[in-house]
């Protein structure tokens, strides 16, 4: 009966535990025992209310009347399903729409990220071992920071403290 109601989960679990972090496990597990023991306790009640059996009642009760008015009351109710009075669903349907657009934003902002490191590391691996590396070498591969006989640098030798970057200087 219940079975029919909620027949397979909306949540794939698995795939919910996957995006967990490890450090956050043991609230991913109390949550999703909450999650069940909700579920178990819907699947405990029927699906549809019980019927009664009013012809039982007439023939032991003397007031045949009063169960003949409790059987149209009780066939007079139904319990309507609550409805979106202040249309929630269309805004958390739009709130979701403009989540996944952002979120594909941030998942093309990521993977050119990843690609751009990916091309760093690679010319990181391009160059030899320290022990390798020649005065030369060090030259051509980092031109910023190797030896210029046109422009001698000054002790201690940072872009700070060398001539060209004083304020100071008259030009």
């Amino acid at each position: 009966m219940a079975g029919r109601r909620i027949s397979k989960s909306l949540i794939d679990w698995a795939a919910f535990a996957e995006r967990v972090p490890p450090h956050q496990m043991d609230y991913f597990r109390a949550f999703k025992s909450k999650s069940d023991l909700f579920v178990s306790k819907v699947h405990r009640y029927p699906e549809n209310i019980p019927k009664i059996d009013f012809a039982f009642y007439k023939s032991r009760i003397a007031n045949t009347a009063l169960v003949t008015e409790f059987e149209r009351a009780y066939s007079a109710v139904s319990v309507p399903f609550p409805k979106d009075k202040n249309n929630l669903r269309a805004v958390v349907d739009e709130e979701e729409k403009e989540a996944m657009a952002e979120s594909k934003k941030l998942i093309e902002n990521a993977q050119k990220t990843i690609s751009e490191s990916k091309d760093l590391l690679a010319k990181i691996d391009s160059v030899p071992h320290l022990e390798e590396m020649t005065v030369d070498l060090h030259a051509y591969y980092f031109p910023d920071d190797a030896h210029n006989p046109e422009k001698p640098a000054f002790w201690p030798f940072t872009k700070s403290y060398q001539p060209e970057n004083d304020p100071h200087t008259i030009k």
